[in-house]
C-alpha cells in the first residue's frame, strides 16, 4: 500500500470479496457448481432426499438471473438478498424452508473453502487502525452484515474491521454508488475524511470518488485472474459438450 495519502482520513471502508478476502481461481460458474454439489451431498445426508447437482445447478442459474431483472425494474439501486435467492431456489425446486436452510449452508461453506485473508492489506489496515482511523467494510453482496462479520472473523483473525455495511441490509449498492451516502451518514463523517479500498473499477473506484470518497484500487495477482479465465473458458466448453 505505496503511495496512499491519508492526510485528513479517518474512515477506512474496504471491499471484502477480493480486497479483504481473496478468492481463489475458481470463476463464477465453477464456485456455483461446487455450491449445487455440496448442496446435493448435504440434501441426500441431512434430510434423505435426492436432488441432482445439476437441478441445483439449473435452479440457482434460474433464479438469480430472474431475481436481479426483477430488482432492475424496481429498485436498480437496490439488492437481492441471500434469503430470497435460496428461497426462490427451494420453492422452485419443490423444497421446504428446512432445505433452504441446508442451501445456504452449503454456499457458505463452498465461500469458506475458496477464500483467503489478504494478509498484506490486512496488516496494514492494523497499523492505521493503531494509529486510530476507523476501519470498516462496505460489500455488494447479498449476504447479510452478520455472515460476513462470520467470513472475516473466521478466516481473517484479529481483523481491525470495526463495522461491516452490506448493500443487502441497506438496499443501495456500491454499483449505482447508493450505498455510500448511507454509509457516510451512519458513520457520522464527512465523504471526504473516507478513504475506500477495492478491487472494481466502476464500484469501488468512479463511483466512490462520485460519492466524495477518496478511493483506492487494489488489483488481484495476475496469475489469478488468468487462472479465472481458463476456468470460466472451460466452463463454456463444458456447457456446450453434448451429454453422454
Amino acid at each position: 500500500m505505496k503511495g496512499v495519502d491519508l492526510e485528513g482520513i479517518r474512515v477506512i471502508s474496504c471491499d471484502v470479496f477480493d480486497t479483504l478476502l481473496r478468492r481463489n481461481a475458481t470463476a463464477e460458474p465453477g464456485r456455483v457448481r461446487h455450491v449445487a454439489e455440496r448442496a446435493a451431498a448435504m440434501l441426500l445426508r441431512e434430510r434423505g432426499l435426492l436432488v441432482s447437482k445439476e437441478a441445483l445447478w439449473r435452479a440457482r442459474r434460474n433464479v438469480q438471473h430472474l431475481a436481479y431483472r426483477a430488482l432492475d425494474m424496481a429498485d436498480p439501486t437496490g439488492e437481492v438478498t441471500f434469503d430470497a435467492l435460496v428461497q426462490g431456489m427451494a420453492l422452485s425446486l419443490g423444497l421446504g424452508p428446512a432445505e433452504a436452510q441446508v442451501l445456504a449452508r452449503a454456499e457458505i461453506e463452498v465461500e469458506r473453502t475458496q477464500l483467503a485473508p489478504n494478509t498484506s492489506l490486512l496488516t496494514w489496515l492494523n497499523r492505521r487502525a493503531c494509529e486510530g482511523i476507523r476501519i470498516i467494510a462496505v460489500s455488494d453482496t447479498w449476504h447479510t452484515a452478520a455472515t460476513i462479520r462470520g467470513l472475516l472473523d473466521d478466516l481473517a483473525e484479529g481483523h481491525p474491521i470495526a463495522k461491516v455495511y452490506t448493500s443487502a441490509d441497506l438496499g443501495a449498492t456500491k454499483r449505482t454508488a447508493a450505498i455510500f451516502p448511507k454509509v457516510v451518514d451512519a458513520e457520522d463523517v464527512p465523504a471526504g475524511a473516507f478513504l475506500h479500498i477495492g478491487d472494481d473499477a466502476q464500484a469501488d473506484e468512479r463511483m466512490a470518488r462520485s460519492a466524495g470518497l477518496r478511493p483506492h484500487r487494489i488489483f488481484a495477482p495476475r496469475l489469478v485472474i488468468l487462472e479465472r479465465r481458463l476456468d470460466a473458458a472451460r466452463a463454456r466448453l463444458a456447457r456446450k459438450m453434448p451429454e453422454r
